[in-house]
């Protein structure tokens, strides 16, 4: 996905850099409540047949860009086992993909010997995957949380900026 280029971003960077150290810690704790809140949203709404996937949501806030990330997040090894939550979120459309299927030991079909190795049977097949609507329970709008979350913010940036500029205190 190709990301927009939003002009004055460098300008807002410098900003928050400059931003008091209090300010930011409150900006900090402000977002780790919200993004609870949001997890907490997404894990209701998330499809859960063993509850795996709901176990794999969480939420994270990075203090020193100010950004918040709600998803599947973790390590690789952590989320090897919920690849689907991303098909499941974001849906897939109908298809027919090509599989091979590997036969081996003490099934039906036999080794076969290529310069010295031994070579499992491959038996390909065309297998039809059925198209499944989005459930949009991460990527979903979440406009009640995203107002509260700037309703709780605003006073926080207008304290700060008032700070920055000297024209709070007069």
């Amino acid at each position: 996905m190709a990301r927009r280029r939003i002009q004055g971003v460098s300008r807002v960077r410098k900003l928050m850099r400059r931003m008091p150290d209090a300010a930011r810690d409150e900006l900090v704790q402000e977002l780790n409540v919200t993004g609870a809140e949001i997890a907490r949203l997404v894990r209701a709404k998330a499809p859960s047949r063993r509850g795996d996937l709901r176990d794999g949501l969480s939420h994270k806030v990075f203090p020193k860009t100010l950004r918040l990330q709600v998803g599947l997040l973790g390590s690789k090894a952590e989320r090897t086992g919920l690849f689907y939550g991303r098909i499941q979120d974001l849906g897939r459309k109908a298809q027919i993909v090509r599989v091979i299927r590997h036969l081996g030991r003490g099934k039906v079909g036999r080794y076969l010997m290529k310069g010295g190795a031994r070579v499992v049977d491959r038996k390909p097949y065309d297998m039809r995957v059925r198209a499944m609507a989005p459930k949009r329970f991460v990527t979903g709008r979440y406009p009640e949380l995203r107002r509260q979350l700037v309703r709780n913010v605003r006073g926080i940036f207008v304290r700060a900026l008032s700070t920055m500029t000297g024209v709070g205190d007069e």
